[in-house]
């Protein structure tokens, strides 16, 4: 069976974005939308895409999640260009760590612009759009659905580090606002949830090198399997979330972390 509709990607330049977006195209996806700050990540992901499938309609356009005016009119294109949007991951993110003590106003802010401003911003944007369209039944699902929608948040929303209030505070955001809307906006047929990685192997752990055993090893030792995560890990759970096999999955925060202590 084709992937239903259509999907938009924000924070598909590289990354669990990437990975994401390579597996909707993988699983016949045939219309998908992806912004990122990063033109030449975004144009270097397209051509993946492409790669996998040729036929596939891939559209790529900046969106920079701190500005509004960006975030809204990345998402009123998007609705524009298919008609309608089935399925939207928020992916974008960013790691600033430091003890509160040490972290600068200007460090939160930016943080939290990108992480829960920047993702409250897009989950807004794309209920707007969904609220627009009619309902549709896919194959394989029970009950008619306007959309979905598929939030990055963290396992620093589920437990705490002690030098990542920040961020921790910031990703616990992310499930607020999750939360909140899958709950209002289940009775108009959109389903909102979030997944949360653990430990995964991409550019925002970019100080995280293949032979730098040390830190993985402390990174990965209360984790069941004892290895990084990949992003190929966590496009399956974002793919699953939008998919009607989760067609009775609202307002949860999935866990793909490999097994950690507390979470």
């Amino acid at each position: 069976m084709a992937f239903p509709g259509v999907t938009v990607i924000v924070g598909a330049a590289s990354g669990i974005g990437r990975a994401t977006a390579q597996l909707f195209v993988k699983r016949d996806c045939t219309k998908i939308i992806i912004g990122d700050i990063s033109t030449k990540g975004l144009a270097d992901t397209k051509q993946q895409l492409l790669e996998i499938n040729p036929r596939a309609e891939v559209v790529n356009e900046t969106c920079d999640v701190t500005s509004e005016d960006s975030v809204d009119r990345f998402f009123s294109q998007a609705g524009s260009k298919f008609g309608r949007i089935d399925h939207a991951c928020n992916v974008a993110g960013v790691l600033m760590p430091g003890t509160s003590p040490e972290f600068s106003t200007k460090d939160f802010d930016t943080q939290f612009n990108i992480n829960a401003r920047g993702m409250w911003l897009c989950q807004r944007a794309e209920i707007i759009q969904l609220l627009k369209q009619e309902p549709i039944q896919p194959e394989g699902s029970p009950s008619p659905i306007r959309g979905t929608i598929a939030n990055v948040a963290s396992m620093a929303a589920l437990r705490v580090y002690d030098n990542l209030p920040s961020y921790c505070a910031s990703k616990c955001a992310i499930l607020g606002f999750t939360k909140a809307d899958a709950m209002r906006y289940g009775r108009e047929h959109i389903r909102i949830n979030a997944v949360c990685p653990g430990v995964i192997k991409t550019p925002l752990l970019g100080e995280v090198r293949d032979d730098d055993t040390t830190n993985i090893a402390e990174m990965t030792k209360e984790m069941a399997l004892g290895r990084q995560g990949q992003p190929e890990e966590v496009a399956e759970g974002l793919y699953w979330l939008s998919s009607p096999q989760s067609s009775f999955v609202t307002g949860i925060s999935l866990p793909v972390n490999g097994g950690m202590v507390g979470a």
